[in-house]
């Protein structure tokens, strides 16, 4: 009985030391702001419990955005149709954080339908970020002309995101976050605050 007792706390003990690296790697990429201490007990905690970040910032280049832009045709349905003109835009570029680093990718598309009333642009968001955190949001939004700059700066917003698609192991998975969008004449900027939840 004793050997057996001492082999299986032999293989326990193993799976325990194969583990700890992979989740050792996982809370250090919890996010940008925070370093924890990958010590053992710590390791075997529940990681959605290590996400105590406050606040993430990251930004992406305009240029880079709009470089990477495709445009979809599109074309009225009726005839007498009451919209004048449309576009559908896609892009995509990557996400850094505060120190510059690339940390994930940031895509929006972008449809444009404009008619007696004024341009109306429906845009889908979706950034994605190395750490594990996934967020997708809708801006509906109206537009003074339908030049690209005009476009690409109507992303700015404030809305409530919610971390709801989980891909591996994911420590924001289920967390609410207050996130404000803003740009200047380079970069747009995406600052995200935790709301407990």
């Amino acid at each position: 009985m004793l050997v057996f007792q001492n082999a299986c706390r032999t293989v326990f003990l193993l799976c325990m030391l194969s583990l700890t690296p992979f989740y050792g790697y996982s809370a250090q990429s919890i996010n940008d702001n925070e370093i924890l201490n990958p010590n053992f007990e710590n390791n075997l905690v529940d990681l959605s419990k290590k996400c105590s970040c406050k606040q993430l910032t990251y930004y992406l280049n305009i240029e880079d955005f709009v470089e990477s832009f495709i445009e979809i045709p599109t074309s009225n349905v009726l005839v007498d149709s009451t919209t004048i003109t449309s576009s559908y835009l896609a892009g995509r570029a990557a996400l850094y954080n505060e120190k510059n680093v690339k940390v994930g990718t940031c895509s929006a598309s972008f449809l444009n339908m404009q008619n007696a009333d004024g341009i109306y642009t429906d845009i889908s968001n979706y950034l994605s970020v190395d750490s594990g955190l996934i967020v997708t949001w809708f801006t509906p939004t109206t537009l003074i002309n339908l030049e690209l700059d005009s476009i690409v700066h109507s992303m700015v917003t404030e809305c409530i995101v919610l971390a709801s698609t989980k891909v591996g192991v994911n420590p924001f998975y289920g967390k609410t976050f207050n996130m404000v969008v803003s740009s200047d004449d380079q970069k747009i900027y995406f600052k995200l605050t935790r709301i407990k939840n």
